[in-house]
């Protein structure tokens, strides 16, 4: 009787699985390679928040209470003073003491700085890095960058914020998605070629995005690049995508690296 009963389980096990329409997987995201071009030298003292590139000099602001800054150096700095990691950068702009500075984005030769909990967005003159204006929004700043008609700032939450480029408010948002899940801890921003290039928070992922939609349309693993730093730091994380328009790569490093890659996106 209780090999009759098994073998009735069994059959309508068989015709329940055959009626049953079976869940297919959402299409695989494309895993993208890269090419390392170039490597130099990045100061380590600074805990990179937002890093951009513009007619041969990078722009990288660095967070931390009662350390922020704002700095300035050349792409083409000879490797060998940068080894010894003395040489002066080309501009410096300490940010007040109770501020933690975060993403950084450049347009129409003004330069926008987030802070992370104060609520503030600093501009600035490229040129000198003298004060123009400051704006306040709502939440928190992590990432930002701009495609030329938005500022578009993460806060390291799934979505992206799409602001007005005069005051700042907000015009649109963007919910991030991998594979119909959504991708919290958003942070340093890149925008290049119609894509948004995202680094998330202690992981050594970065994420191509589609503006319109929010979908992960493909992923850099870069773990085989951080394990040869060698970091101790916990906190010395990847976060720094900058586009070189000259080199068409991208130059990528960390919080606290002792270096920056230049890489080729395949």
């Amino acid at each position: 009787m209780k090999h009759f009963i098994a073998l009735l389980c069994l059959s309508l096990s068989g015709i329940a699985n055959a009626e049953t329409p079976i869940k297919t997987s959402p299409t695989e995201v494309p895993q993208l390679r890269y090419q390392i071009i170039a490597e130099r030298s990045h100061k380590p003292s600074l805990f990179t928040q937002g890093l951009l590139v513009k007619d041969g000099y990078f722009y990288e602001s660095s967070g931390l209470y009662a350390k922020s800054m704002l700095v300035s150096y050349p792409v083409t700095e000879p490797e060998s003073k940068w080894a010894k990691l003395s040489a002066p950068f080309t501009k410096k702009q300490n940010v007040p003491e109770r501020y933690f500075a975060e993403g950084l984005a450049l347009l129409n030769n003004k330069l926008y700085q987030l802070t992370w909990q104060e609520h503030t967005l600093f501009i600035m003159d490229v040129k000198n890095f003298n004060l123009l204006n400051t704006l306040t929004y709502e939440g928190e700043g992590w990432g930002l960058t701009t495609d030329g008609k938005y500022l578009i700032r993460s806060d390291g939450s799934t979505t992206l914020f799409f602001h007005n480029t005069d005051n700042f408010a907000i015009e649109k948002k963007v919910n991030v998605s991998l594979n119909q899940q959504p991708v919290s801890n958003l942070n340093e921003l890149e925008y290049s070629d119609g894509f948004i290039w995202a680094n998330i928070w202690h992981d050594n992922r970065i994420l191509k995005i589609n503006p319109a939609s929010g979908e992960v349309t493909g992923i850099v693993d870069l773990s085989s690049i951080v394990k040869g730093l060698g970091l101790i730091d916990s906190e010395s994380v990847l976060n720094g995508i900058a586009y070189d328009a000259d080199k068409k790569a991208f130059w990528i490093t960390g919080k606290q690296w002792p270096k920056m890659y230049l890489l080729k996106f395949k």
